[in-house]
């Protein structure tokens, strides 16, 4: 039977590291896999992933050690299935604003009589079906997708405590873009609006238990999240190939500046 291998990361006790695949390449994944990410992010959200582009990222996400974390373009139990489907470790919906909208995300992953999630037990997430019966694998619930909520809108931070608190929900995602512009100020993550909301939403889930997710793509955003508690860290890929390369551009310009001495 598949194991889900996000699930057991968390059971240790040390930080996780992933990357969001926003240049999204199965390459790329298994590359960033064997650099040692402990997780990849897949964001079929805004980056347009279909199931079937989705299963080979997975897939590769697999090869390389690592766990995989897709982000569903919509929190809806149709379009939810496909994804959970290909074997991701872990399912995050966008713009969990409420209770009911964390419950209905629960209850998509979960197999009846627990939630709504549609029965296939030859599916990739049950190994086609080749290691286990269709029963043991609907009943192996700590091989099921961990469930994320992406708290990333003002309403969400006023009912915070309910989304938090919901069963079933492992993961507290904290989305300080989509906040930042849901209180007036797109790309001004930094007011102190967002900043009082994040540390909200990181005590009520260190009260309850639930793991936080953070992005991190500066020093400071890494320091913040240290400070927050977050367990899992996550940076873009566009940001460490700009990076790079801005360092190696000035690095290059720098060395060509000199006048060249030699023969």
């Amino acid at each position: 039977m598949r194991t889900n291998r996000l699930r057991e990361q968390l059971k240790e006790s040390r930080p996780l590291f992933g990357v969001m695949a926003d240049i999204a390449s199965p390459r790329l994944v298994e590359f960033y896999g064997l650099l040692g990410f402990d997780w990849v992010m897949i964001d079929a959200e805004h980056d347009g992933i279909s199931v079937e582009s989705c299963y080979n990222l997975v897939t590769s996400a697999d090869a390389a050690g690592m766990a995989s974390l897709v982000r569903v373009p919509e929190n809806r139990p149709e379009v939810i299935l496909p994804y959970a489907d290909t074997g991701a470790s872990a399912i995050i919906a966008p713009h969990v604003r409420t209770p009911e909208d964390a419950a209905r995300l629960v209850s998509a992953l979960r197999f009846p009589p627990h939630g709504t999630r549609g029965v296939a037990g030859s599916s990739r997430a049950a190994n086609y079906g080749a290691t286990q019966s269709p029963k043991d694998f609907f009943h192996a619930t700590q091989n099921h997708p961990v469930v994320c909520a992406l708290m990333e809108d003002e309403e969400a931070y006023h009912h915070a405590e309910g989304i938090i608190g919901e069963d079933g929900i492992d993961i507290i995602c904290l989305g300080t873009g989509d906040l930042a512009a849901s209180l007036g100020h797109p790309g001004e993550k930094q007011i102190p609006q967002v900043g009082e909301c994040v540390v909200k939403a990181a005590g009520i889930a260190k009260r309850l238990g639930k793991h936080l997710n953070a992005a991190a793509g500066t020093p400071a955003d890494l320091e913040q999240a240290a400070r927050l508690g977050a367990r899992m860290v996550m940076v873009s890929n566009t940001a460490l190939v700009a990076s790079a390369t801005r360092d190696f551009l000035r690095s290059a310009r720098e060395a060509f500046s000199a006048p060249a001495t030699g023969a």
